[in-house]
């Protein structure tokens, strides 16, 4: 064993001069090099011999943004001196910096050339969608202009593989409520789709698709037809005054998670019979916390997060988790009796939850109120765990706030929060909003088209009347 030193003066020990990084195999190092930018990938060459010609055979490329002229010599050099051999299975180019349409096009004919899998494009220019045109293609994400409707009428993809697809506005206007349907087509296996800022058709229709994430677009006016879906996202987006028959018409939907943004509607009803996780977030101001109503019918809602101040109507199973979060909103002394109806209501119709975790600012508005706390009943009969949020020690929770978040279940404990200790977790990685530890039911092996539980329909139907 050899012992040297390092320039700050402490001794390492090395074997020889044994280099153990070097000797891992090429698909090790590929791996290792995948989590790094396409130059930085390539600057690995001047390490050593072994190193020379590693990146000249990896799979994953990923070009960020460079200033104009290193963009065109640098990626000239990479495609004119890799393997052409070897394969690519993952391709980032992002060219929003003035990328022209003629290379555009040539390095994705590259990438479908060698078989790319996952394919992701950002470009201030529009490039023609058969350009895309592969069998091997599994996951496209697109970012850039759909306004050339000249284009667009004779121009159409066919991706027989495709899984995953994400498609963003760049620049001007995203295609209409007809182009966006048209984008779907010629997408058999399609599963996962990402729209950002565009409209919906009237009728919206993907028999096999199980996860749809929607931000800033209008919903069609007609209840959509999705009977495979099983998990919805809906973020800062007009909603439609009655949106009850959207959910009803999802008769495989597990997880949904809808955030207002700064958009307001006045009443929701979320009825789903077979829903497991619900994530609601809202970013209102005092003022408007009286008229936001959400009323949810799921039977077999498991996990629930609430971000924001809402009046809420909850019925359905016994609760596993809910987490409640007031981030994001104003804590000064003038609003403090604003939310005091609305935290009594929202609470009483959590009471079966069996594991209860509260944010900081929470605990805050719960001090703000203690006179008023001190007189509420415990609304949680069925608790076995509260968890407090970091910066909150259990003895400086006082009587008063513990009796009312912990009186009704003697027998429950105070806990504190692991680090990856998180009830709702990420269902796509494509947008902001996420569920956690989200239970995947399997799609109907058929799509049907009886998409409503007539019993549950009916029976929800009663109930709704109770809420207008």
């Amino acid at each position: 064993m050899e012992i040297s030193r390092i320039k700050d003066g402490k001794k390492a020990v090395r074997i020889g001069d044994e280099d153990r990084i070097s000797m891992l195999s090429d698909d090790v190092i590929h791996q290792i090099l995948s989590y790094l930018d396409a130059r930085l990938a390539v600057q690995t060459s001047v390490l050593s011999k072994r190193w020379k010609l590693v990146w000249t055979t990896l799979p994953f490329l990923d070009f960020k943004e460079y200033n104009i002229h290193d963009y065109y010599t640098f990626m000239n050099h990479v495609f004119d001196r890799r393997d052409h051999i070897s394969g690519i299975l993952k391709l980032n180019l992002c060219s929003t910096n003035g990328l022209n349409l003629w290379l555009l096009k040539k390095y994705i004919k590259y990438a479908v050339s060698h078989d790319v899998q996952h394919l992701t494009v950002e470009s201030h220019r529009y490039c023609s969608l058969s350009s895309f045109n592969s069998k091997t293609l599994k996951e496209l994400k697109l970012t850039m202009p759909f306004e050339f409707e000249d284009v667009m009428k004779a121009d159409c993809w066919t991706l027989p593989n495709l899984t995953t697809l994400h498609l963003k506005r760049y620049g001007y206007r995203f295609p209409n409520k007809h182009k966006v349907h048209e984008l779907c087509l010629n997408l058999p296996a399609l599963k996962i789709l990402v729209l950002k800022d565009c409209e919906l058709p009237e009728f919206f229709s993907l028999p096999m698709l199980t996860t749809l994430c929607l931000e800033q677009c209008t919903l069609p006016k007609k209840v959509w037809d999705l009977p495979a879906l099983l998990t919805l996202q809906l973020g800062d987006m007009v909603f439609p005054e009655d949106m009850s028959d959207y959910f009803l018409a999802l008769a495989s939907l597990r997880n949904l998670v809808i955030d207002f943004g700064h958009h307001y509607i006045r009443r929701l009803v979320i009825s789903s019979s077979h829903l497991v996780n619900l994530k609601i977030k809202v970013s209102l101001s005092a003022v408007y916390i009286f008229e936001h109503k959400i009323v949810v019918l799921a039977p077999k809602l498991c996990n629930f997060e609430a971000i924001g101040f809402f009046r809420m109507v909850y019925e359905g199973s016994e609760l596993e988790n809910a987490i409640i979060k007031y981030q994001d909103l104003p804590l000064s002394s003038t609003v403090w009796r604003h939310y005091q109806d609305v935290i009594e209501t929202m609470f009483s119709q959590l009471g079966s939850t069996k594991i209860l975790s509260l944010d900081l600012a929470i605990i805050q508005i719960l001090y703000q109120l203690l006179d008023i706390v001190a007189h509420w009943h415990c609304p949680f009969y069925n608790l076995k765990h509260l968890k407090l949020p970091r910066g909150c020690e259990e003895s400086s929770v006082s009587s008063a706030v513990r009796n009312y978040l912990l009186g009704g279940s003697p027998g429950a404990s105070i806990v504190k929060p692991m680090p990856q200790d998180n009830v709702i977790a990420q269902m796509t990685p494509a947008v902001s909003l996420s569920i956690q530890n989200v239970v995947e039911e399997k799609a109907l092996e058929t799509p049907t088209k009886k998409l409503i539980d007539t019993t549950y329909t009916n029976d929800t139907l009663r109930k709704l009347s109770n809420y207008e």
